[in-house]
């Protein structure tokens, strides 16, 4: 009988850690969310860029570009030094994301395309860049070369994860004109984070609250600076309980059989 409720503990044990583990898992924020660009080349005296962002969705729609159908892919998105920005700001393209939501973002990255004879070379340099109001940026660091061929990611794991609203990449021209971008991605827990502006409502709440309410105290600071979503740590924390009341009775109902 001892050894079966060992298992039955272990077991639950086992959920609970899977639980907490899915709960944990990052996602990517910037899939379909709205973003601006600098470096977008339209030719003098054409109607439309050369490589163009398909409705503004193409860096963010989810779809990669497939290294065999070279650079005519609808996919990819052409971003020129002989841009009128990016021959002022020492030839740089820039996608910055709206993530709708003070977030925990943990790694980024992009998808890049070379074709040499045909002018497109990757990026000299592969910066990330993180904000909360997208006015002040910090940066994560420059992302890392991988993969072979025509296509590569460039990508950054951060040690810990930051908050932010905003993200952004900044994209260096290499030894070509052309910088060939199909996608850009950033890895973290939407409704996370929190805001300059929700912490200073928390504060100001707590300091006010009245000490005969302080559960609506709480939940007032709650709407004001969280999603209605729980974070993962909430998500965790619910399942530690509910699994340990579970293996809790479970034993209890071993050892009443027994006696």
């Amino acid at each position: 009988m001892r050894k079966f409720v060992s298992v039955f503990l272990a077991v639950a044990l086992v959920a609970v850690a899977c639980c907490v583990f899915a709960s944990a898992e990052d996602t990517n924020l910037a899939l379909g969310k709205s973003y601006t660009t600098v470096g977008i080349y339209t030719e003098e005296g054409a109607a439309a860029p050369q490589y163009p962002d398909e409705e503004n969705k193409s860096l963010t729609d989810g779809q990669k570009a497939a290294a065999e159908t070279g650079y005519g892919d609808a996919a990819w998105v052409g971003f020129n030094r002989m841009d009128a920005t990016m021959q002022t700001n020492g030839s740089i393209g820039i996608i910055t994301v709206d993530l709708g939501a003070a977030s925990s973002v943990s790694g980024f990255a992009i998808e890049v395309f070379e074709d040499s004879a045909a002018g497109i070379t990757f990026p000299s340099k592969v910066e990330f860049f993180y904000s909360t109001d997208n006015e002040t940026w910090t940066s994560a660091g420059e992302g890392t070369k991988s993969g072979e061929g025509s296509v590569a990611e460039f990508a950054l794991t951060l040690d810990s994860a930051v908050n932010a609203s905003y993200v952004k990449v900044e994209m260096t021209c290499g030894a070509s004109n052309w910088v060939f971008v199909s996608e850009f991605e950033a890895f973290g827990t939407a409704g996370s984070g929190s805001t300059d502006e929700s912490e200073a409502v928390s504060e100001a709440e707590s300091e006010t609250a009245s000490s005969a309410a302080p559960v609506e105290s709480s939940a007032a600071a709650s709407s004001a600076g969280t999603s209605s979503t729980p974070s993962t740590s909430d998500a965790g924390i619910v399942a530690v309980v509910v699994l340990a009341v579970v293996a809790v009775i479970g034993a209890a109902v071993v050892v009443k059989k027994r006696a």
